[in-house]
């Protein structure tokens, strides 16, 4: 069970709640607390197409020349076709409107919108990833989904390595076509 100290603390980070008027004690937590965020579910260097980084209550996400990509808690985000690239849905348009932190797990959910040409309002969008680590091997895991008609999904997973590898698959019907 997670205590109440450690969702309020989330909290305060995710949302970049100034910290100038709490205990001492609560700041060096909430410190420690991001430094984890930062070390355990931040993924850059030479071998990842994607660099993806926590700093100042945002995540942002670069990619070899397109303009960085950047997610802050408490609003909706509209990333665009390049939020679709990065998401794995080419050519869609995405936006985000929360995201969720589990330390625990090391992984981080986002949670938005998807467009759709079946569908004006778009389409239900999650995206998890997660840092596994086989072995000695630093790993980053994206999958995402594009809920559609009749709770039928598509799903993309692509998992970079530090071994200068990628692997990318795809999952369920239809999944290349865009016509959703």
């Amino acid at each position: 069970m997670v205590s109440l100290r450690s969702i309020s603390s989330l909290a305060i980070i995710k949302y970049g709640i100034a910290r100038d008027e709490l205990p001492l004690d609560l700041i060096e937590e909430l410190r420690i607390m991001e430094g984890l965020i930062k070390s355990d579910l931040t993924l850059t260097g030479e071998f990842f197409p994607v660099n993806f980084v926590w700093d100042n209550g945002e995540w942002r996400f670069s990619i070899p020349n397109q303009q960085p990509v950047t997610i802050r808690a408490g609003g909706r985000n509209f990333l665009g076709l390049a939020g679709g690239k990065l998401f794995l849905f080419d050519n869609r348009k995405i936006s985000i409107d929360d995201f969720k932190i589990d330390l625990k797990e090391r992984r981080i959910t986002f949670y938005g919108m998807c467009s759709s040409v079946k569908n004006s309002d778009g389409r239900v969008f999650k995206s998890t990833i997660s840092f596994p680590k086989f072995h000695d091997i630093d790993a980053m895991k994206m999958s995402s989904e594009v809920v559609g008609d009749h709770g039928k999904s598509k799903v993309r997973e692509r998992i970079f390595s530090t071994a200068n590898s990628e692997m990318c698959f795809s999952l369920g019907l239809d999944c290349e076509s865009h016509s959703e």
